[in-house]
């Protein structure tokens, strides 16, 4: 597809934007505070559903993550190491897809 590093961006302000969202939300239930320990607790206590949720998302976020890394370095782009920081600190619904993007344009340009 000649565009998809279009549909990669979009996705990735997607992805940004309903984390920031339920983020902020659950922090306004703490009276602006974000709780680490509630965050995580919170997905592995709930129900078997959000534990099968949460397993899914960690396995998915850590494989993609590594292949970041991975397919970072090979390719050589640049900065990867805000790749690694937008997923820790933003989150990887976020920070995947935008190397996603970056990745198809560089790749792209070869």
């Amino acid at each position: 597809m000649k565009n998809a590093h279009y549909f990669y961006l979009f996705l990735s302000f997607v992805g940004g934007s309903i984390t920031f969202y339920y983020v902020y939300e659950g922090m306004m239930l703490n009276n602006g505070k974000f709780d680490v320990y509630d965050f995580v607790k919170s997905t592995w206590t709930s129900n078997p559903y959000a534990k099968s949720l949460s397993c899914d998302f960690w396995t998915g976020a850590i494989t993609g993550t590594f292949f970041i890394l991975v397919e970072g370095l090979r390719i050589k782009i640049k900065n990867l190491y805000l790749y690694l920081l937008a997923t820790v600190l933003i989150g990887f619904a976020f920070a995947f897809p935008l190397f996603l993007f970056f990745r198809h344009q560089k790749l792209a340009k070869n």
